[in-house]
């Protein structure tokens, strides 16, 4: 479902340009460049640097909908999303411009690509699924091949799909004697973890866990998005760039339905940002 909104701060809701050329999915997350805020939103590109300090992009709102008529609505199979591309720069408005016109202060005869967004601050609660590099690709669990001592509090697996970042990082346990619970983890590394909350059991050869990079589940996380703002990357190393987020629910009990609702963190609303 890429991500929506789960409790909003506030309602509101608006038509936004699109930016020329840029293609947007419908429920992405959509910025304007805060450097540059040419004519239109955009997809919100992926974090460059801790914090997202390098591009320091803002998040406006998620996208709920787009102005094309019904003989222009394209669909991606890959991502099961409506999605729009404007028009490239200075293109003439024609007759075949299949853009309607939408309420708010623009002219009904303006046909101009526009998204529907439902504005977001850092108080918004925002759900977003989980994949592995790619939209609906969900990751993989891993099993364990070294069983901890008998605290409880360590193990060694297969490869995990990226080394976690030191105390950014959880482990789900998807069976065996410690089925649903989570651990965040203390170690940076794809096979060797370590956490300081005794399980209720001992970790066993062959228990199925999950290991998530950046996410704990509760307040301070790191996350990246991909490159149309439609999912969160769990294939990110996030050692030099994130989006930095507070975390009210993390879920990775279903297979392939995993994911996450957050805030933003109110740092990542500001055009000039402490890398934190």
């Amino acid at each position: 479902m890429a991500f929506h909104i789960v409790h909003p701060e506030s309602h509101q809701m608006s038509w936004v340009p699109i930016l020329a050329a840029q293609t947007v999915y419908n429920q992405s997350i959509i910025a304007v460049d805060s450097a540059t805020p040419l004519e239109g939103v955009f997809p919100i590109p992926t974090a460059a640097g801790a914090n997202n300090l390098t591009n320091e992009d803002i998040p406006a709102g998620i996208v709920i909908g787009f102005n094309a008529t019904a003989d222009n609505v394209l669909h991606s199979t890959a991502k099961g999303l409506q999605y729009m591309t404007a028009p490239a720069a200075g293109a003439a408005v024609t007759s075949t411009t299949q853009y309607r016109g939408v309420e708010g202060p623009w002219p009904r005869s303006d046909k101009m690509a526009m998204a529907h967004i439902h504005h977001i601050d850092a108080c918004t609660v925002i759900r977003g699924d989980l994949f592995d590099t790619s939209y609906g690709t969900a990751q993989a669990a891993v099993l364990v091949t070294t069983a901890s001592g008998g605290d409880g509090l360590d193990c060694i697996t297969a490869a995990s799909t990226v080394a976690t970042v030191a105390n950014f990082g959880t482990m789900y346990f998807r069976d065996g004697a410690n089925m649903g619970l989570y651990r965040t983890l203390t170690s940076a590394s794809d096979t060797t973890h370590t956490w300081l909350q005794a399980t209720i059991a001992a970790v066993a050869v062959d228990d199925s866990v999950m290991v998530v990079n950046g996410l704990r589940p509760y307040l301070t996380c790191f996350m990246q998005t991909d490159a149309t703002a439609t999912f969160i990357d769990t294939n990110a190393a996030l050692t030099s760039h994130y989006f930095r987020i507070n975390v009210r629910r993390l879920d990775l009990s279903v297979p392939g339905k995993e994911y996450v609702e957050f805030t933003f963190d109110a740092s990542n609303f500001s055009a000039h940002r402490a890398a934190t």
